[in-house]
């Protein structure tokens, strides 16, 4: 659809400044995930609080970061890019700001989750959008590969930053920093962010706008709502004129447009999100990756209480120590890439959405075995160069296997991607936020080893879902397919007897 200000005819460099902004922002989000955990054994002594209740602050986090990605895909969709990055931005500072200076745990709790209200999400979601405003499909996977190295370094460089800000002001540091580079980051967004968002090109916008133009036709007793296309309603005086004779120009449309007001109340996410959810080969998929990706989470939490607890690590070692995982996850989504082109030349240059799926095979079966070793091995304190040697193998097939169930969400559900992303989010922050709630009891109780090897027995059955996804998906998507096109054959046979 032609524009006003296209985003994609923008300059080079406007484009790439914005790719470099929203990264940017979306590394800062990563960073915010794994930045606290070097600090907790200094958070439980100094607040003072419980385990019980530094886990509570991080599942909760997850648990949010999880939930409100729907609120802020639809409110991006209504209200354009840079007001959602502008508001999230300044609750995650005003979150941050909180979080340092509280003298309890019950503020940092509370505030934690209101920075998880705020940045991680808008970037988690709408960053990817910005990107496909203002790039060709041609050129937008590798600006796209670029966005995402911000979602890979950002946990991973969290735990060293985390480990070195706490060594050197405590653990207030971290979010002292957090604050500070967030608040530069929000003032370059207020001066140079254009925003990229063009309603004639937002799905959810128009079709807001045509149910709203059309509850106007019949408001005017026009003889149907087909008329208000375009006719009707540059004309209301005549509708019943003949379209085809008329003059009709985009100005006049827009015009009658703008005093239509569009607003975040019109949007229903429910249904689109029951029409991803009840798709056989989505639902499966949701829960195999919210598996993988819960722990992912988890063991950053567990390993900083172990070093600190049996190792007597300080922050900044826990932090290093953490980076062998950050590595391992940054290797293993090369890697996944690398399958993919593998897989596709092997199938005559192919690709379909099950693909992605068959790269991760080797990381399937490997896996849960490096869960169970890296389990063991903290458990019997064996030498921190064991330890760092099986973080980085869980970092690998972690991230391996999970990159490949993201990119199978957005290619089988094309035109639903966003809102399958966003619950996958969801799927994955309440699944997060239940296993960092029982990890405490489980480590204190059973040891690192069986905690481990029970988190082991989760991934197996991830495992097992995403093996009958490649089995079955292909027939479940073929089916699902095949009931959208009876159903808009439906719907066209009825506007015509309608018609009629």
């Amino acid at each position: 659809m032609p524009v006003v200000d296209d985003p994609r005819r923008w300059s080079a460099f406007r484009k790439n400044f914005t790719l470099f902004q929203v990264s940017v922002g979306y590394l800062i989000a990563g960073l915010a995930i794994n930045i606290q955990t070097p600090a907790v054994d200094q958070m439980e002594a100094e607040l003072p609080a419980t385990s019980s209740q530094i886990s509570l602050s991080i599942s909760l986090f997850l648990l949010f970061q999880g939930i409100i990605p729907l609120l802020w895909s639809t409110f991006s969709e209504i209200k354009g890019r840079k007001l959602v990055y502008v508001t999230s931005l300044a609750i995650f500072t005003a979150g941050s700001i909180v979080v340092a200076t509280s003298k309890s745990i019950q503020l940092v709790i509370g505030f934690r989750c209101f920075q998880a209200a705020g940045l991680k999400i808008s970037f988690l979601i709408k960053g990817a959008a910005t990107l496909a405003d203002i790039f060709d499909p041609e050129e937008r996977g590798r600006k796209m590969g670029i966005y995402y190295i911000a979602s890979l370094v950002g946990p991973s460089a969290g735990t060293f930053l985390g480990g070195v800000l706490t060594s050197a002001f405590g653990w207030r540091g971290p979010f002292y920093f957090l604050a500070i580079i967030s608040g530069v980051v929000l003032l370059t967004f207020i001066l140079f962010f254009k925003d990229t968002f063009r309603r004639e090109r937002s799905y959810t916008y128009q079709s807001i706008l045509k149910k709203r133009l059309a509850d106007r036709a019949i408001a005017k007793k026009l003889p149907s709502t087909e008329d208000i296309t375009p006719a009707a309603i540059v004309a209301p005086e005549n509708p019943g004129a003949d379209i085809e004779k008329q003059v009709i120009t985009r100005s006049q449309v827009s015009n009658v447009a703008k005093d239509i007001k569009v607003s975040v109340m019109d949007v229903n996410p429910i249904k689109p999100m029951a029409t991803v959810v009840k798709r056989p080969h989505n639902l499966v998929i949701l829960l195999a990756s919210s598996l993988l990706s819960s722990f992912t989470f988890l063991v950053n939490y567990t390993t900083s209480r172990s070093l600190a607890t049996f190792y007597h690590y300080s922050p900044l070692n826990i932090g290093l120590t953490l980076v062998a995982f950050g590595l391992g996850t940054i290797l293993g989504g090369r890697w996944t890439d690398h399958q993919l082109i593998r897989l596709t030349a092997k199938n005559g240059g192919k690709r379909y959405p099950e693909i992605r799926l068959k790269s991760t095979f080797h990381g399937l079966i490997v896996f849960p075995l490096c869960i169970i070793g890296y389990g063991w091995v903290i458990q019997e304190r064996l030498h921190i160069a064991a330890v760092c040697a099986m973080l980085f193998a869980c970092g690998f097939f972690a991230i391996f296997v999970y990159t490949s169930t993201i990119a199978y969400i957005v290619d089988s559900n094309l035109g639903r991607s966003s809102t399958a992303v966003a619950l996958n989010s969801a799927f994955r922050g309440a699944l997060a936020f239940a296993l960092t709630e029982v990890s405490v009891p489980m480590q204190d109780g059973l040891g690192d080893g069986w905690m481990y090897t029970i988190l082991a027995s989760l991934i197996i059955i991830s495992t097992l879902l995403i093996a009958l996804v490649i089995w079955k998906g292909p027939e479940w998507r073929a089916k699902c397919e095949q009931k959208d096109i009876r159903k808009q054959l439906k719907d066209i046979q009825k506007e015509i007897q309608e018609d009629l």
